[in-house]
């Protein structure tokens, strides 16, 4: 097995009273605080609409109505989650509202501080990564969505196959497509690892359980209209969110609209390139720390040639961010500028924590994915044709 000696812990480095602000209790009481404060501000404005979605699938569900539809009665926007998400998030729904709403933020907030702390990284790096974070979760918490679980899902794969505990890594693999499909991405990391069949027929085992799981609420036909349903709305022009690099490019170049289907092909196709060669050269060149490298590089790979990205999905690309240049890259200028870059950028300026104008720029050009593609393009020079750090 390939074991990071680059973030793990080393004997010695870490004697002596730890200040207090570099304390993990610390950083759990300061993400609770903030996750309260935003319940508070969510109940105060009503704004809580994806938990709304969430809440009321159940009972669509249940009752055998079309979950894909409109319901404009009871929530805007569609959902867009998999068949299944329904019964997952059922521990969140049975509750009244308010209270459910509180829950699902907490849990959100508890699992994402945990897939962190299981981080094979040093606790003072450890800490930095909390920091670095903070003002990009507390964006995903605010929508209610489910990214930043997702995020801890996908996390938490890697950290089970990196300790060769595939039925953990399958299990965590399968509760992310069972959110948004294309969670799923993060399980090609396996590749990497030893019990490549094991964790196969994990995914198999689970993926059965999960795709089945309506049907204790609902006819196969049924189930069947919903994932025909699911696909159809996945496959249109519906909910493209143009959060991604793609809807960035259109905004800064101003194209027009016959041109921007053509650019979007070519886009996504140089980085299917880039992510096939990730994992061709990761695999070839492979160090202790590569499959991090490339973990860094899926989070956020899926979110800047997204088209369905929206604000809140950036949790998942600068955690990617976070992960690949401050655990698993060599420590540069280029890492401090990247990270400072997508800390402003990216988490900072699409916020009312910076002057107005900077935010109205944020906002029109989505500059989000700028520097999240600027990271990306770094690690795939890193694992790709620079010799990564020694180990």
């Amino acid at each position: 097995m390939m074991h990071n000696t680059a973030g793990t812990a080393i004997p010695g480095m870490e004697t002596g009273r730890r200040k207090w602000w570099k304390s993990t209790s610390f950083i759990v009481v300061i993400y609770s605080l903030l996750t309260v404060v935003l319940y508070i501000q969510l109940v105060l404005t009503g704004k809580y609409n994806n938990f709304v979605i969430f809440r009321t699938s159940l009972r669509h569900l249940t009752e055998g109505m079309p979950l894909y539809n409109l319901y404009p009665a009871e929530y805007f926007d569609y959902y867009l989650y998999h068949p299944s998400f329904p019964v997952l998030f059922a521990p969140f729904a049975i509750f009244p509202q308010e209270v459910g709403l509180l829950l699902w933020l907490l849990f959100s907030t508890a699992i994402f501080l945990y897939a962190v702390q299981k981080l094979p990284i040093r606790n003072n790096v450890r800490i930095l990564l909390y920091f670095f974070l903070l003002v990009e979760l507390f964006n995903a918490i605010q929508s209610s969505q489910t990214n930043p679980a997702m995020t801890a899902f996908m996390l938490l794969t890697v950290v089970h196959l990196d300790k060769e505990q595939p039925g953990r890594a399958a299990f965590f693999t399968c509760l992310s497509f069972f959110i948004k499909g294309y969670g799923a991405v993060i399980g090609l990391l396996f590749l990497f690892y030893p019990k490549k069949w094991q964790y196969l027929g994990y995914c198999a085992l689970y993926g059965v359980i999960g795709t089945l799981l309506p049907l204790l609420f609902v006819s196969p036909a049924t189930l069947v209209d919903y994932y025909v349903a699911w696909f159809d709305l996945l496959t249109s022009s519906t909910i493209k969110e143009d959060g991604s690099l793609l809807g960035s490019i259109h905004e800064i170049w101003h194209l027009p609209e016959q041109v921007k289907p053509l650019l979007d092909k070519v886009m996504i196709g140089i980085g299917v390139v880039g992510l096939a060669a990730v994992f061709v050269m990761g695999l070839i060149r492979r160090q202790a720390h590569t499959p991090w490298l490339v973990a860094a590089y899926l989070l956020i790979w899926i979110v800047v040639f997204n088209q369905s990205t929206e604000s809140p999905t950036y949790i998942m690309a600068v955690t990617g961010a976070g992960i690949g240049l401050l655990c698993f890259a060599p420590t540069t200028p280029w890492t401090k500028t990247l990270l400072v870059a997508t800390l402003v950028i990216t988490s900072l300026c699409p916020t009312d924590l910076v002057p107005k104008f900077l935010n109205e720029i944020a906002v029109r050009y989505r500059v989000k994915a700028i520097p999240c593609f600027a990271v990306l393009l770094y690690l795939q020079w890193l694992i790709c044709i620079k010799i990564n750090r020694s180990q």
